[in-house]
């Protein structure tokens, strides 16, 4: 069996279908590249502020705040390697 040349496979990706007329396809391409987009692109374009907020799009908590300024300030906790941080937490990490 060979390489079939046309065929990507994306394991992070998933196709997704939509139905509309030749002319509306048409006019959204040429939309689309108005936008310097491909067709994807300019449909999620729209479609992305519905989204879920990702997590780097979050604030810190004041917890964190806190936590941050302290260690700029030089502050806080040192540990000079990863055993020295486990034994400082009082923790075995082979448990």
């Amino acid at each position: 069996m060979g390489a079939q040349p046309h065929a990507q496979h994306h394991h992070d990706r998933a196709k997704v279908t939509i139905d509309c007329t030749v002319d509306e396809r048409a006019y959204i391409k040429m939309l689309a590249a108005k936008a310097h987009m491909n067709l994807s692109e300019f449909i999620l374009s729209y479609l992305r502020k519905d989204f879920p907020q990702d997590r780097k799009d979050r604030k810190p908590n004041k917890v964190t705040l806190a936590a941050m300024r302290e260690s700029k300030e030089g502050k806080g906790m040192k540990c000079e390697s990863m055993e020295d941080f486990w034994e400082k937490m009082g923790m075995n990490p082979n448990a």
